[in-house]
């Protein structure tokens, strides 16, 4: 039985919530060694922060650090001020030192990882730059080791590859105290480097690879290479933020931890054939701050084997040209567009579910749907979608509550058959859908229980749409005139078009202070006080005009790979 999470903090103590808090580089100077060179094969999981001396000076050079620094800013920095002294004061004194000292304490890279090395269970490990902040993690380590002696920790130490590790084991929660099953808490500070992890045996394995010089370590693994070198945010530096997942790998390994749960792990290896999940090895990406004109840039990727069998079939995405149709206004503050392979979509899933339930399956289930429907889900629904959708997203005040406003669109290949189909769905529908015009177009409104929620849908511009609320189809639908440009055309989505691909599986684009100024009004208004039970007073924030300069333009775009899918976007910096 694994350990609680609340154990698990007690365990690493502060040191880890250190590790954990703040990001870091191995070594400060050329020679430094990082971490997916130290660490060996079998890692499910790795979250690097390269730098926390560069991130701190980055993140008030962005849009979000810009603001908390205005002048306008000054009442809410001093209430948060005021908040974080109290909470450093009470810290300090459990800590027996300036909360601060432990905030600071990392000086270049950190990382968290989490892995399983062939035939050894799931291990834990943390790293972390301390430079010449030795003195703090002193006084962090002898807290520490009053917390774990006050829980029964027997504690000793050994030399491995020259070094000394310490070694806390503890009863397994619930086990007796005599018996052989141990948790474990190692670490060793080494070369201004602390490191710490839940297994002994993953400690060795990175002092035997302390030079860096070792084959034998995550850098040098296929895939993550593979997504480390497309995901790469600058030519001659490293990224911010790195980060790596298996999920298969973690979710299996998870399982198989657990005693009670053999039975789910074994039924979740013997499916993942069948789903095509066998074939997702890893995603990972990169992140960056205040680097080439953007606030953010990130870059990620999903590794996924070719070709492709099962639930990742059904959700292939070729590119093709997303550009926003013009029935898309140059306000509109959020956009999605994809293009989905729905005849591949549906084969994959045929094709699982006979898998799954026998051959054949599938056709009789649709068969006996078409008859109970009076149309064929294939051939008179699926059949006539193009596969690109959009999705536009709004919102707007009301009295007590932000609405929040969605409108879907799938352009059709053949509007005429898909409105016989349509025409069928409405007869059986009876007059709970109701009909009327609305600029030449058919539009019909569904009965919603609840006033903030008016849903409509519609066939034109060969698309079918149907939208949460009925006024923002209205606005889709209405001829736009000429002092009404379109989102196409806007210098904002011009900005991103740029960086794009002429074709895309995935493009999103969204104003984030049109986004926010709804939510941000009633947060203001005070209506939301309550729910802060008094811990915060709304009067002090500035009006949304006086801070909407901090906000700008994301947006990104998703296309395929040859060995799987890759994902860009950007968050622009405030225009001054």
């Amino acid at each position: 039985m694994l350990l609680s999470k609340v154990h698990r903090i007690l365990l690493c103590g502060v040191t880890l919530f250190a590790a954990l808090a703040s990001p870091v580089v191995f070594a400060a100077d050329e020679e430094s060694v990082s971490s997916d060179r130290l660490l060996p094969p079998g890692v499910l999981l790795h979250i690097r922060i390269s730098d926390m001396t560069d991130l701190k000076e980055r993140l008030p050079q962005t849009g979000f650090g810009k603001l908390y620094a205005d002048e306008s800013m000054d009442k809410v920095r001093d209430k948060i001020a005021e908040a974080f002294n109290k909470a450093s004061e009470d810290a300090g004194k459990e800590l027996g030192f300036p909360l601060s000292d432990l905030l600071n304490l990392p000086t270049g890279e950190v990382t968290l990882a989490l892995l399983q090395p062939a035939g050894r269970d799931l291990a834990g490990v943390v790293m972390m730059e301390i430079g010449e902040q030795q003195e703090t993690l002193d006084k962090a380590l002898a807290k520490l080791d009053e917390t774990l002696t006050a829980q029964g920790a027997k504690k000793k130490t050994e030399t491995i590859e020259e070094v000394e590790v310490t070694i806390y084991e503890l009863p397994k929660p619930g086990a007796d105290e005599s018996s052989e099953e141990k948790n474990s808490f190692c670490f060793f500070a080494e070369d201004g480097l602390f490191v710490g992890g839940s297994d002994l045996s993953v400690l060795q394995d990175v002092l035997s690879r302390w030079d860096g010089e070792s084959d034998d370590v995550l850098a040098e693994e296929e895939v993550y290479s593979y997504i480390r070198e497309k995901c790469a945010t600058r030519e001659d530096d490293d990224s911010v933020i790195e980060w790596y997942i298996d999920p298969i790998g973690l979710i299996g390994a998870a399982l198989n931890a657990n005693e009670g749960a053999a039975f789910q792990a074994l039924m979740f290896q013997n499916y993942l054939p069948i789903t095509g999940f066998d074939k997702l090895k890893a995603i990972g990406g990169n992140m960056d701050l205040a680097e080439g004109g953007y606030d953010v840039h990130s870059r990620s990727f999903m590794f996924v084997e070719q070709p492709t069998t099962g639930v990742l079939r059904a959700l292939e995405f070729p590119a093709t040209d997303l550009t926003p149709p013009t029935w898309v206004g140059a306000s509109a503050p959020q956009y999605t567009a994809l293009n989905w392979d729905v005849p591949g979509a549906y084969s994959a899933l045929v094709e699982m579910t006979n898998a799954l339930a026998g051959a054949g399956i599938a056709e009789q289930k649709l068969d006996e749907l078409a008859q109970q429907a009076g149309f064929h889900p294939k051939d008179d629904l699926l059949d006539h979608l193009d596969g690109q959708f959009v999705m536009l997203g709004d919102s707007n005040s009301g009295s007590e509550q932000v609405a929040q406003k969605a409108l879907f669109a799938v352009k059709l290949k053949d509007t005429t058959k898909f409105q016989e189909t349509l025409n069928i769905i409405l007869e059986k529908a009876g007059s709970n859908v109701k009909e009327r015009e609305f600029e030449g177009t058919k539009v019909y409104d569904i009965p919603s229980p609840s006033p903030e929620v008016a849903p409509a849908f519609a066939i034109a511009k060969d698309y079918f749409f149907i939208s949460t609320h009925a006024d923002l189809l209205e606005a889709a639908l209405r001829p736009r005139s000429s002092d009404d440009g379109t989102l196409a055309e806007s210098k904002s989505y011009q900005k991103l078009t740029k960086l794009m691909p002429a074709k895309n599986s995935m493009v999103t684009f969204s104003d984030l202070a049109k986004q926010l100024k709804p939510n941000y009004d009633m947060l203001k208004s005070g209506k939301l006080d309550a729910a802060f039970e008094g811990q915060f007073d709304s009067s002090i924030l500035p009006d949304f005009d006086q801070i909407s300069k901090f906000f700008s333009i994301y947006g990104g775009y998703t296309i395929p790979d040859e060995k799987g899918v890759f994902s860009e976007t950007f968050m622009f910096g405030p225009d001054e």
